[in-house]
């Protein structure tokens, strides 16, 4: 298996959660680990070697992305988002031509089980895999970039299944940054939205829970009513947890039902033991947002069996 994430001094840590993660439930696979980042420190290489080399036994190669190929790209004051997530566009580029078919995973997630089945999916002839997103105002949203997500669906990026030798062909990075050109003033998302641009109407969609997404979780799931049945039953069956909202596990108002296991695969790093501060207003503040949860005035997280 060749997996790729993208990552630069400041998310080291999660990184290594991920990748703990990851490889602690995946032991019987063969995995080569690609890491796309901005010339990293050579104390943070180590640390990352550390755990996949010399704990795991398996093998890890870095890339540098310079960080000038994205400085430009649309990115919201607001957004909790970092332009390393565009670093993803340029890996038909940076990743060696012998490598055909690689597994894009978030920092900010967890895996849970083994994700054999995952890789095995056939993608011939198809850009990539990956799982359908839900938030508010998604339609607008879409529209905007021309994406049809009502007939074709609008894909995560968190966890994406990636047909190298078709993106090669197709000229990836060319299309995307053309499109960022294009349309930069509609770009939410990063490079979400640009994949999504260029591959809603070809991209294969996977079973939820390979990307159970922060929305997953919440009250009101943003998906239609037919599709409620079958995120009840993926719930039932994580493979790889997915916290993409703003309140990531590490910060003190991070409320997400499953938190205790991103603190699971951290104590097996050599962040061992280590908890976000709890200040009085933070303490206060998930008070009140339970609170209003409990009383339907927030879109809360729902309880897990």
């Amino acid at each position: 298996m060749d997996i790729v994430c993208s990552t630069d001094d400041n998310y080291i840590k999660y990184c290594c959660v991920m990748l703990t993660s990851l490889l602690e439930n995946n032991k019987a696979e063969n995995i080569t680990v690609h890491v796309l980042g901005d010339n990293l420190e050579k104390k943070h290489k180590e640390v990352l070697r550390d755990i996949v080399e010399t704990r795991y036994r398996q093998r890890i190669f870095f890339y540098i992305i310079d960080n000038k190929l994205v400085k430009g790209f649309p990115n919201s004051a607001h957004s909790y988002l970092s332009l390393v997530a565009y670093y993803r566009l340029f890996i038909t580029s940076v990743l060696p031509a012998t490598v055909h078919k690689v597994l894009y995973l978030d920092c900010d997630l967890i895996v849970t089980h083994s994700i054999k089945d995952l890789w095995n999916v056939d993608i011939v002839g198809r850009p990539l895999a990956a799982v359908k997103d839900a938030h508010k105002g998604m339609k607008e949203h879409c529209a905007l970039l021309e994406v049809d997500c009502v007939r074709y669906g609008y894909f995560n990026t968190g966890v994406v299944l990636f047909n190298l030798d078709y993106l090669r062909e197709y000229g990836l990075e060319h299309r995307a940054i053309r499109f960022i050109d294009e349309k930069r003033q509609y770009i939410t998302f990063h490079d979400q939205d640009v994949l999504n641009g260029l591959f809603h109407k070809q991209a294969l969609f996977l079973p939820y829970r390979y990307n159970l997404h922060d929305r997953l979780y919440r009250r009101k799931r943003y998906v239609d009513a037919e599709t409620l049945p079958v995120v009840r039953e993926e719930l039932k069956h994580p493979v790889i947890i997915h916290f993409s909202s703003g309140k990531k596990p590490w910060k003190s108002r991070c409320l997400h039902p499953c938190r205790y296991l991103y603190f699971h695969y951290l104590d097996m790093t050599v962040w061992q033991g280590e908890r976000p501060d709890m200040p009085l207003k933070d303490r206060l503040w998930r008070w009140n947002r339970l609170l209003a949860s409990f009383l339907h005035l927030a879109n809360g997280y729902r309880k897990q069996n």
